[in-house]
């Protein structure tokens, strides 16, 4: 399909948009694909956060790379760049699409997958909870990286 730029979104980039990057782009790294760049940012940014500390430790706990990160408001530049946009749900891929116009391919994670999905809503979610919902997120990601190729 020739995507090169992958931009994956959520509300406020500190939790699930975050941890499907980080997963996606360590598994296309697995594969020796070097040449698909994927970032995660979020659609309502107020200010600069941390990822939350549980989402980093189920990631840690399964031996991700976690790189120094603090959620990043989505921008012009980044969806301009962007070749394929996923987003967590439909209804933001009709923000996104409402606030940046743009030539990318932009579909809810469920839509590209071809089935509904039951998000995880992990805001205020236990250790259990960010667990149970790294392992829904690591296999559609794995669903994600057979797609791409």
């Amino acid at each position: 399909m020739g995507w090169n730029n992958i931009l994956i979104i959520g509300e406020n980039n500190v939790c699930n948009s975050y941890m499907c990057g980080v997963i996606l782009g360590d598994l296309l790294k697995q594969s020796n694909i070097d040449d698909i760049s994927v970032q995660s940012r979020g659609l309502v940014v107020l200010f600069s956060e941390p990822v939350a500390p549980l989402a980093i430790s189920a990631l840690a706990a399964h031996d991700y790379i976690i790189d120094v990160f603090r959620s990043a408001q989505l921008t012009k530049e980044d969806v301009a760049g962007a070749d394929l946009i996923i987003t967590m749900t439909d209804e933001q891929v009709g923000r996104l699409l409402k606030d940046y116009p743009c030539d990318a391919i932009c579909m809810s994670l469920g839509r590209f997958l071809g089935k509904e999905l039951a998000l995880p809503d992990l805001s205020e979610g236990s250790r259990e909870d960010y667990e149970k919902g790294f392992e829904n997120f690591e296999k559609w990601m794995r669903e994600v990286a057979d797609r791409l190729f």
